[in-house]
């Protein structure tokens, strides 16, 4: 186990906005993909991926001075909304979304917290999964919110030298969505790849993934102007996979990501899930996230503290061979015992969830960011990561990171958090550190707008 203070290398990487880009963005259009956002009602609640994209839906729908367009793909071609029908579709979304609801009406909140205060199963009902009907009635909800129709076709829509910004990559692994740029090669495509583990990892996701990720990789190669990552590390993977597939080495802007304003916003006092400790993991349920190891740590404190061992909860939704680790839980009488899975808790309630841990675990094998990581250091919470690339960029100096699969290595950084353990209190919140990596957003998308308009100015030159 290891302590590692995180080099600023990052930031001092990203152009810095100033007044000639402010001015070219008043004059310039932006066709926003919606895609990913348009589909949100298909899910319980947003993951953080969600959470980033609508952070960019705000902005640009709500303050881009010039014209901005929802763009999404629909059965009559790629289409065009106006930003007031994209605006009342945000609304929607985030009322579908259980984003507004006080704590105690997340009913997976409720559940999580009957399920430690020993309550039969029948008591803690949770947001559960959305069936098939219920997900069509989402979406017509949606529709009826927007009022969306036929919309009008990109192509004949689009100003001309328009910005096509893609952060949702959904379009990306489905070529025939974008097939309309080559009618338009004015428009300067500007895409986000988040990550390319599927390529790096492939044993670790579905085999679907890795062809999808391929096909993104390949658009990417083919359309982009401009390419939008969060680290270091993803930048390099992305570019060493569009090299291996041909592709050319693009313009990149590697900028991280702030927390989400969600969490950066005071909360109503709130009492704490249970004033026993407890330690978080967050993020989908599958191989990759190592909760294996998490589980076999578990069986170690057990063995170690008896009825004193802390809780671990996790909160995430089924991944790809989720089963696996739920068998695994459901099998090991300590595990039982002190682990819980929350599925389908709204930001809010992982917010207050988050605040009150005695630490946040992250012992990925790879990642291309790890927001849970900035979420849990704006609120004060210790976090414990494993010790790959990313996490080393964004990490806050207090973060130890240890290697993801030293075992006794973890058990010795939970120990460690669980000696200096306090009962929780929200008001105490302070972020653990105060460095480039703790942006606002309105600085985030400053420095998008700079590099936008530097990808202008080389497509004039050109």
């Amino acid at each position: 186990m290891k302590i590692i203070a995180r080099s600023t290398s990052l930031a001092s990487q990203t152009p810095r906005s100033d007044n000639r880009a402010s001015a070219w963005i008043a004059a310039v259009a932006v066709g926003y993909d919606a895609t990913r956002l348009f589909l949100g009602p298909l899910s319980v609640t947003p993951r953080g991926i969600d959470r980033v994209e609508l952070e960019y839906a705000r902005h640009f729908f709500r303050n881009s001075p010039g014209d901005c367009f929802a763009v999404i793909p629909t059965i009559w071609g790629i289409r065009c909304y106006p930003r007031e029908q994209a605006l009342r579709g945000l609304e929607r979304i985030e009322e579908l979304w259980p984003e507004r609801l006080d704590l105690e009406q997340d009913r997976a909140w409720r559940s999580l917290k009957a399920r430690i205060g020993g309550l039969p199963e029948n008591h803690a009902a949770g947001n559960g999964k959305t069936g098939l009907a219920i997900r069509a009635l989402r979406m017509a909800s949606l529709l009826r919110a927007t009022g969306i129709g036929l919309g009008s076709d990109i192509c004949k829509t689009l100003p001309e030298r328009a910005i096509y910004l893609n952060i949702g990559q959904v379009t990306l692994a489905i070529p025939p969505l974008l097939r309309w740029l080559r009618r338009r090669p004015d428009v300067r495509p500007v895409f986000m790849l988040h990550d390319v583990i599927p390529l790096e990892t492939p044993e670790y996701v579905i085999p679907d993934a890795v062809r999808g990720h391929a096909r993104m990789v390949d658009q990417t190669a083919r359309y982009a102007a401009g390419l939008v990552v969060s680290t270091q590390a993803a930048r390099k993977a992305v570019s060493a996979a569009l090299a291996q597939r041909g592709g050319p080495e693009l313009p990149t802007l590697a900028l991280p990501f702030p927390v989400p304003t969600a969490f950066r916003e005071a909360s109503v006092d709130q009492p704490p899930l249970t004033d026993k400790p407890y330690f978080l993991v967050c993020g989908a349920i599958e191989p990759r996230k190592n909760h294996a190891l998490l589980v076999e740590v578990w069986k170690r404190l057990h063995a170690r503290l008896g009825a004193a061992t802390p809780l671990l909860i996790v909160a995430g939704s089924p991944g790809w061979q989720s089963r696996f680790i739920e068998d695994r839980i459901e099998r090991t009488p300590a595990a039982q015992a002190h682990i819980r899975i929350a599925t389908g808790l709204s930001t809010a309630a992982l917010r207050h969830l988050m605040a009150g841990a005695t630490g946040l675990l992250m012992p990925s094998f790879i990642e291309g960011f790890g927001l849970p990581i900035v979420e849990a250091a704006s609120l004060g919470t210790q976090v414990v990561a494993s010790d790959i690339d990313a996490h080393r960029e964004i990490a806050p100096a207090s973060a130890r990171l240890v290697d993801p699969i030293d075992g006794q290595g973890w058990e010795r950084a939970i120990l460690s958090l669980l000696e200096r353990h306090h009962p929780p209190c929200e008001s105490d919140i302070s972020p653990l550190a105060s460095d480039p990596f703790t942006s606002t957003w309105p600085d985030y998308f400053s420095r998008l707008t700079a590099f936008m308009a530097e990808l202008k100015a080389r497509s004039e030159v050109a």
